[in-house]
């Protein structure tokens, strides 16, 4: 009985060392999602067609850094659907940060964009 217990406890521990050894490198999430938060807030510019409606709104953006750097949008969501999309074809046409942002492929991050006239 106790070199049954010996067994699996050297198991475990050696595909708890097997794990840490080969994982990739962990960056914290918030650094990386501020990141590219104040990233795509600074490319990001307010819409002309809202500036002449006077749409004031808050898209909230759920996104995938890509292998390559780039950003999936993977959901957003929006009062006003042209607003909606005017930011998803921003975000996907983004790629001056590629480079940078590929080490962190895989990550999800959400992201806030607050359009208001008075920041205008």
């Amino acid at each position: 009985m106790k070199t049954r217990i010996a067994t699996l406890l050297v198991i475990a521990l050696g595909l708890f060392t097997t794990t840490v050894a080969f994982s990739a490198p962990v960056y914290p999430p918030s650094e990386v999602a501020v990141s590219v938060s104040n990233y795509i807030s600074g490319e990001i510019d307010y819409p002309e067609f809202a500036v002449k409606e006077k749409i004031e709104c808050t898209v909230m953006v759920g996104l995938t850094i890509q292998k390559d750097g780039t950003f999936a949008v993977d959901a957003a969501n929006c009062i006003d659907d042209r607003m909606r999309k005017y930011v998803i074809a921003a975000i996907q046409e983004l790629d001056e940060k590629a480079d940078y942002y590929s080490k962190f492929a895989g990550m999800k991050v959400n992201v806030k964009l607050k359009f208001d006239l008075k920041l205008v």
